[in-house]
């Protein structure tokens, strides 16, 4: 019976550290910023369509972050309340490196997303895309939602939250409109 007290405390001060910890993920990947897609190459072979998409991170947090087997839908809303699917991407991993001084880090990475099968739908989407993206005039949102498994970088190693659902992260990027597509 003596025991109970010592092991019960034990157990909550584990569960706050916990807590602690998973909160301490969430500060830093509020932290990640996309500031500027660079460019989106269309690749099409017989089956679908592919995009390589140069995004532009910025990060200004103190530890480093990792994403691995992140696996997020990126969607373009118009402004105008109509969301325009981009695709689906899969990384094995991302690493964003720790912010210097407090110093925004950028740090590029090319995104390979599944833009959809080679069928009328799918063009028909890139269409109504193309056409947000080159108009020098529209101001557009991206959201991501999705899956990935968030590590901090320790002074010894990495420390992984296990896998995290995020919904509807939206950034406003700027984009480089003149030679965007290839």
């Amino acid at each position: 019976m003596r025991y109970i007290i010592p092991v019960l405390t034990t157990l909550a001060l584990y569960c706050l550290s916990l807590g602690a910890t998973y909160a301490l993920s969430i500060e830093m990947v509020d932290q990640l910023d996309i500031k500027a897609i660079k460019s989106i190459n269309i690749i099409q072979n017989e089956d679908e369509f592919r995009a390589a998409v140069v995004v532009q991170f910025s990060t200004s947090a103190k530890s480093a972050l990792k994403f691995r087997k992140a696996n997020f839908v990126i969607t373009l809303d118009d402004g105008k309340g109509q969301g325009i699917l981009l695709g689906n991407t899969e990384s094995e991993e991302m690493l964003f490196p720790a912010s210097e001084n407090g110093i925004e880090t950028l740090k590029e990475e090319i995104l390979d997303v599944f833009v959809g099968k080679n069928e009328i739908n799918t063009i028909n989407r890139l269409i109504q895309l193309f056409n947000l993206i080159g108009n020098p005039d529209a101001e557009f949102t991206m959201r991501l939602s999705g899956t990935t498994e968030v590590g901090t970088k320790a002074r010894r190693g990495w420390i992984y939250q296990g896998e995290v659902e995020i919904e509807e992260f939206t950034f406003h990027p700027t984009i480089q409109r003149e030679v965007l597509f290839k």
